[in-house]
């Protein structure tokens, strides 16, 4: 009799699961940084771990995501980190919870936020997006709430988001061979706009590339894209700092080889130049070697600094 209550009791379970869609996923680095900041050496070795569940039941997706970082104070467990909902409403999609947002070459937006919401939908060809949440980054959004139109015109890829306190253009696309992308940040504050272009092509196998980013006096590059984390420069950005560089990469015996040299060039002071090198190796089992190089060179050698970031990484 008790078997077949158990029995019963399984398939039961088994029948309730067999509706949904449940997906885990992850990823696991190690870091090996070696660091010379005006001629003191320093080095450490850091691992970051990320588990990722997600769970679907027809048009609604529900996603968590830990982390464990070993710089974590002492004896802390998992870290959630986003954790969100989304389902449909017609042919709205709906989510909420917390995630971060997307890094670009102007503003770091990879903080998340709390109580976070979004709705987006697209009509005749027009994708709408309206978003907010509880509290925004000091210092990476202005407000909320902000809507946002996006749309194909004559194969350009264009943008507008309206926020309380700015207005944000993008268009890209590809003309005659070169890759073109520019972002516009038109804060309503007096000189507070800041401007990013970016132009790519490939010559012979080698793509080629130029960036640059440029702000008004009281606004700052705060991006952590192409340039790198700008809010983790030896010498700070600040009001006014303008960054522009070229970069090319190229593939040699299986491995991505790329090169940046870029200049921030610092309102009203003296410029800082970076070289920055980028190699990247497919290895057996799964995992990825890349070593990064980058070289900080100031006008005096007390802002030099040079690292060496060694990692291996695996995603499964």
């Amino acid at each position: 009799m008790n078997k077949k209550i158990i029995a019963a009791a399984v398939a039961a379970t088994l029948t309730s699961v067999s509706f949904a869609d449940i997906a885990i996923t992850g990823s696991m680095k190690a870091n090996y940084v070696q660091t010379e900041t005006a001629g003191v050496n320093d080095n450490v070795v850091k691992t970051e771990s990320n588990l990722v569940v997600t769970g679907k039941n027809g048009d609604t997706e529900v996603r968590f995501e830990f982390d464990h970082d070993s710089e974590d104070t002492a004896g802390a467990g998992l870290d959630v980190e986003d954790q969100w909902m989304a389902t449909k409403v017609g042919d709205a999609r709906i989510q909420v919870g917390t995630w971060n947002g997307t890094d670009s070459i102007l503003s770091k937006d990879s903080d998340r936020g709390t109580g976070k919401w979004m709705v987006d939908q697209t009509i005749g060809g027009v994708a709408l997006k309206l978003e907010g949440s509880n509290g925004e980054a000091t210092g990476d959004h202005n407000g909320n709430v902000s809507v946002t139109a996006a749309t194909t015109v004559m194969g350009n890829n264009v943008s507008v988001k309206v926020e309380n306190a700015q207005n944000q253009y993008k268009i890209s696309g590809e003309y005659a061979g070169v890759n073109y992308a520019y972002h516009t940040v038109a804060a309503d504050a007096a000189n507070s706009d800041k401007t990013s272009i970016q132009l790519g092509t490939t010559i012979a196998g080698i793509g080629v590339e130029y960036v640059a980013a440029d702000a008004d006096t009281n606004a700052t590059i705060t991006g952590d894209s192409w340039f790198g984390n700008a809010l983790g420069f030896n010498t700070n950005m600040a009001g006014g700092g303008d960054l522009q560089g070229v970069g090319i990469s190229t593939s040699i015996a299986g491995n991505k080889i790329t090169g940046k040299v870029f200049t921030n060039e610092v309102a009203g002071s003296t410029d800082i130049d970076f070289q920055k090198l980028i190699v990247t190796r497919p290895l057996a089992g799964g995992t990825t070697l890349e070593v990064v190089y980058t070289d900080e060179d100031a006008a005096g050698t007390t802002a030099d600094k040079t690292t060496v970031d060694v990692e291996l990484a695996v995603k499964f």
